[in-house]
């Protein structure tokens, strides 16, 4: 009995260690399912707590989205929705290793539309 004790116990600390390097932030509850799905899959590699490069951090963290005061995230929206309409993001460097991150003509127009009425909703609300 003692051992299977201590077996469960090893397995549950494994499993939070593990849980604590996961790449993926906890942001389902944040987004709508399928922009968390294209964020996810475009963006969040470089643009969450845990990712390498700061620069990316300091644009946007989408693992602190809700820690943003509302004017930052409507500024933040606002970037969002340029630069991928723009195709700067993800940028080509970032894509020539992950091609499958490259944003759709549908996605960009799904993003585009987000973040436009999200920060809509956000200015009525401020």
């Amino acid at each position: 009995m003692k051992k299977q004790l201590v077996l469960f116990l090893a397995i549950g600390i494994l499993f939070l260690f593990v849980q604590s390097f996961s790449p993926e932030p906890p942001i389902e509850d944040v987004f709508p399912e399928e922009i968390t799905s294209i964020l996810k899959t475009s963006c969040y590699e470089c643009h969450f707590t845990g990712a390498s490069s700061d620069k990316a951090l300091k644009a946007v963290n989408f693992d602190n989205w809700d820690e943003y005061r509302t004017t930052k995230q409507i500024g933040l929206l606002s970037d969002i929705g340029k630069v991928t309409e723009e195709r700067k993001m993800p940028p080509g460097k970032y894509l020539d290793n992950k091609p499958d991150a490259e944003l759709s003509d549908t996605q960009i127009k799904q993003l585009a539309e987000w973040t436009q009425q999200e920060a809509d909703k956000l200015m009525q609300g401020n």
